[in-house]
């Protein structure tokens, strides 16, 4: 395309008979945009196998629904139509009874009543982005089972509000 540019360039300025210098100067933008992950039941419970837990919690912070095994929302029944706005995301660190823990802000409040599905649910990260919950599972799980990432200075995954235990 740059040839191309050039080349047109050059055939269309004028001769006139005494050789001058030109100089072409081309910027090309060029943005690509990758397509997005599906973000499926089956990912979902993949990273529940590997030990990741996920909380939904209500304004003052309490458990409402909890993500089972299979990748369905289990609901307190305590809580049945309380509006859902923070998820806590936990990840044992293997061999260790260390656990991870970070609490991110739900980008739109849910509640309980209405059916939800865990790859469906959006958060807020510390710099206002938001992120399927299922990239930020993912990243915890990763970042547990990477001995290298946890040996950095700070010690934790470049989450928000993170928290590391002894025990859950």
């Amino acid at each position: 395309m740059r040839k191309a540019l050039m080349l047109a360039a050059l055939t269309f300025t004028p001769v006139l008979g005494t050789a001058t210098a030109q100089t072409l100067s081309v910027n090309i933008s060029a943005s690509l945009q990758f397509p997005t992950i599906a973000q499926t039941a089956a990912s979902v419970a993949n990273l529940l196998a590997q030990g990741v837990k996920v909380t939904f919690l209500t304004p003052t912070s309490q458990p409402a629904a909890t993500l089972s095994s299979g990748g369905g929302i289990v609901v307190n029944p305590a809580y049945p139509s309380t509006p859902l706005t923070q998820v806590q995301v936990l990840t044992q660190v293997p061999g260790t009874t260390t656990y991870v823990k970070e609490i991110y802000p739900l980008a739109q409040p849910l509640t309980t009543a209405q059916p939800l599905q865990a790859q469906s649910v959006t958060v807020k990260t510390k710099d206002g982005t938001r992120q399927p919950l299922v990239n930020v599972m993912g990243r915890q799980a990763a970042w547990a089972k990477a001995p290298g990432l946890q040996k950095k200075p700070g010690g934790m995954p470049p989450g928000q509000y993170k928290k590391s235990q002894g025990n859950k």
